[in-house]
């Protein structure tokens, strides 16, 4: 194995004298490769995001603490990951074995995402979504080959989606075949959990949905919560546009609700009779199941309960998760709830808490105070002084409050929160785990702001938006190829970055239609490190011989005055894309 994976790093292939390599390790360092996973130091990021108190952590602590003692006598780690391979929980037999962990940032917040860390017992199980065991020189990175670890997906037991992952390291030299069967068994124990903790909200709406499948003829979709189950029909009807429609509808629903057949455009131009049934439970609804038949013809209007709004006032997105977060933020809104709003830097928290204001409380004054920027005196006069009817308080940065000041803003945001009337209090913060306990309680609704990378579905609607900000009253458009080059982007600074990359091309070509050829450097790299400023000007002196060149790499080092080779390998280094 070391033999192997000395050629496939000298080479990118594996010398056919070599036999006995798994076809799932070759094919997992071909994906590390193809990322640019960095051999000698590779780049693990921590996350500050990660939710603690979420129903995958709480399920899984019962079996964590089960593992810790079976494990107690072994120089052996158990650690709990979340979807993405960011670690949430580590749970260690000895001193010893934490210093070791620690060292390679195997720890509670760090991603070990096969993009990240290479081929691993985490990432490269979450790739393959089925239980791993990766041995010593198998991992791709040169650190990791003195470990051993498995690592087995956790899924949710109706969905069958990955909501997790256990992971067993240790040392190689203290390896056992027995730590895949020790990781395959917690999973499914946590699974159980996962399933008694809602079963019986879940089972009411899986038994519904079941039965008006059997019965129906068309296509049938049922939501509870975060789990959306489609029957053959619904999954070949439906996009996930008409999908976070339903969802929002399945949020609206009360127990008292008549199941009268409304009309719904699809996304295809295609109307649908829709048929909704509420599964109430207890003294709430436990979900809803969708009935849809397509109509001939559009329906006649009629007097119907109105949709709500897809977007919030000032916002604009139709992707799946952006839509969830605004009915979250509107609901919020509507029930006065103290709203925590959670999100990455440039993600449009504070717009979202802006459209949520204007849609539900448009009358009321919206103010913002900044727990980063505002003098300690200054925010805790401002909290103090009673808020107009009406209003809307945003405390922005909440996570990056002064240690000494979380006391008396914990206090005041008591007093606030007591007033008649009282105002609607909002915070945004990068991460809920950086930010005090005592500031958190008095939150009562959280709502995740999308990252942009995970609604580039988005783009169609934002840049021409964010285009009409930048130039107000400009004849000003952004052409298909450079649509292109925005849509592959992967958008680290968010919408805030969006926001640069457009301004920059304005820049270029003030009015008319914006080019690929407009767009900065920026937009045709994909390293992950900060560039030195020599580092930039080479970057963008190679990017834009490449335009001039038409993508023709040949040219384009002669007109560089350097080798083919220099090319490409400066071409990997910052990470340039093929510009043809």
């Amino acid at each position: 194995m070391a033999e192997a994976r000395a050629s496939f790093l000298s080479s990118g292939s594996v010398a056919a004298s070599v036999v006995g390599i798994a076809d799932s390790v070759l094919m997992s360092w071909r994906r590390c490769r193809f990322a640019g996973v960095d051999i000698e130091a590779p780049e693990v990021p921590y996350g500050e995001e990660i939710d603690l108190r979420s129903r995958l952590v709480r399920c899984a602590a019962p079996v964590m603490e089960r593992l810790q003692d079976r494990l107690a006598d072994m120089s052996v780690t158990a650690a709990l990951t979340n979807d993405k391979g960011r670690v949430l929980e580590r749970r260690d037999s000895g001193s010893d074995v934490a210093r070791t962990w620690d060292k390679v940032y195997f720890a509670p917040g760090f991603s070990y995402a096969e993009t990240h860390a290479g081929t691993n017992g985490v990432g490269t199980a979450l790739e393959e979504g089925r239980p791993v065991f990766v041995f010593g020189p198998e991992h791709f990175t040169e650190r990791s080959t003195a470990f051993a670890c498995a690592g087995a997906p956790i899924r949710n037991p109706l969905s069958r989606r990955i909501e997790g992952l256990i992971n067993l390291s240790c040392l190689a030299e203290y390896a056992h075949p027995m730590m895949s069967v020790l990781a395959q068994e917690a999973a499914l124990d946590i699974e159980r959990k996962l399933l008694d903790d809602g079963s019986e909200r879940q089972r009411a709406v899986l038994e519904t949905f079941l039965a008006t499948s059997r019965r129906s003829t068309g296509a049938v979709l049922s939501v509870c919560g975060d789990i959306v189950i489609a029957n053959e029909r619904a999954s070949a009807l439906l996009t996930p546009t008409d999908e976070a429609l339903l969802k929002i509808m399945a949020g609206e629903v009360r127990p008292g609700d008549l199941q009268t057949p409304v009309g719904m455009s699809l996304t295809d131009g295609r109307w649908a009779q829709v048929r909704c049934h509420p599964i109430v439970h207890g003294p709430g609804v436990a979900g809803a199941v969708f009935e849809l038949h397509i109509l001939d013809t559009a329906p006649k209007p009629r007097a119907a309960r109105p949709s709500p709004p897809v977007t919030l006032p000032g916002l604009v997105g139709r992707s799946p998760a952006w839509l969830d977060a605004s009915m979250q933020a509107r609901e919020a809104a509507t029930r006065q709830l103290p709203l925590l709003i959670v999100g990455e830097a440039g993600t449009g928290k504070l717009a979202l808490a802006r459209g949520a204001h204007q849609d539900k409380r448009s009358a009321g004054h919206f103010a913002v105070l900044d727990c980063d920027g505002d003098t300690p005196d200054r925010l805790i006069d401002s909290l103090a002084d009673k808020p107009p009817s009406g209003a809307t308080v945003v405390l922005r940065h909440l996570d990056r409050l002064a240690s000494e000041q979380v006391a008396s803003v914990s206090t005041l945001m008591e007093d606030l929160l007591q007033q008649h009337p009282k105002p609607w209090v909002v915070a945004t913060v990068g991460s809920a785990a950086a930010t005090s306990d005592a500031l958190l309680r008095h939150f009562d609704a959280t709502v995740t702001a999308p990252p942009l990378r995970h609604r580039t579905d988005d783009l169609e609607q934002l840049v021409p938006a964010l285009l009409n900000r930048l130039a107000p009253g400009r004849d000003v458009q952004c052409g298909d190829d450079a649509m292109r080059v925005l849509t592959r982007n992967p958008w680290g600074g968010n919408i805030a970055e969006l926001d640069e990359v457009l301004a920059a091309a304005l820049r270029q070509r003030p009015a008319g239609t914006v080019r690929r050829e407009d767009l900065p450097a920026s937009c045709f790299t994909t390293s992950r490190r900060v560039l030195s400023p020599m580092e930039t000007l080479e970057r963008d002196a190679i990017v834009r011989t490449l335009a001039e060149a038409g993508g023709n790499r040949k040219n384009a080092a002669a007109a560089l005055g350097m080798s083919r080779s220099s090319l490409y390998r400066k071409m990997h280094l910052f990470g340039i894309s093929s510009l043809k």
